[in-house]
């Protein structure tokens, strides 16, 4: 309770032992005195438990649409996110000069950049809801009696089970590319997050040397190589999983 907190505020607790002080000094009653105290103290409490701003609360981590919550690939995102948040933090501390119009410039481009993983990161949990869809070891116990089953199998039901064992097949198929694609896609996601971590690193040693002699527009040029690098990986990532999968 805010009123009560208020009550064991130090400088409330020395303001009521001077007005009691000051009370007793004019020849008041002991206990008159110590009464003014607790006045004095109630009624200061009583103000600022009123006039007080109440605290902000905690932000809530907000969900990511499409994305399996506590998943590996929510995690790439939400680090991608802080890369960039940094990265934003870095080009607003920046004096001006051509690191900053550097810097600046690459913002929107690591927005970009961490919007194709959160993109990517749909993807991987979508295909992780598809793959647990297949049971593997069903799929595979089916297709091995199903062959078992062929070697000795009558003419009249060898065309049935050959029907059956490719429709086995297939499922097994879809899930080899289903496993191929989230390996893929989470590798990119570890990729694309942990070069975002690098290049924010290294924009803020770059950040450090503004006043260095040293710090020429080739060595500046490498921030935007390096996030182009990324960017690139990222959105070949995309292309190739959107062909493979659809």
């Amino acid at each position: 309770m805010r009123f009560v907190r208020e009550l064991a505020e130090p400088w409330g607790l020395l303001l009521a032992a001077t007005s009691a002080g000051a009370a007793w000094a004019v020849q008041l009653p002991t206990l008159a005195a110590v009464g003014v105290g607790v006045t004095v103290l109630a009624a200061r409490a009583g103000v600022a438990a009123a006039t007080r701003p109440k605290s902000l609360p905690e932000p809530e981590e907000r969900p990511l649409p499409d994305v399996e919550p506590g998943s590996p690939e929510a995690g790439w995102v939400r680090r991608a996110d802080a890369a960039a948040d940094g990265f934003r933090s870095i080009s607003a501390s920046l004096d001006a000069g051509p690191l900053a119009d550097r810097v600046a410039a690459m913002e929107p481009v690591v927005r970009e950049t961490v919007d194709t993983l959160r993109r990517l990161a749909a993807r991987t949990s979508a295909t992780g809801k598809a793959l647990a869809r297949v049971d593997l070891g069903a799929v595979s116990a089916e297709k091995a009696r199903l062959r078992k089953e062929l070697k000795t199998a009558d003419d009249d039901i060898r065309g049935d089970l050959t029907q059956s064992l490719e429709s086995v097949q297939a499922q097994e198929d879809v899930h080899a590319r289903l496993s191929s694609a989230q390996r893929k896609l989470l590798a990119q996601l570890r990729s694309g997050a942990l070069g975002l971590d690098g290049l924010v690193a290294r924009a803020a040693e770059l950040s450090a040397a503004t006043g260095d002699s040293l710090l020429d527009t080739t060595t500046i040029g490498e921030l935007s190589e390096q996030l182009e690098g990324i960017r690139r990986g990222v959105v070949e990532t995309e292309e190739a999983t959107r062909r493979s999968l659809g």
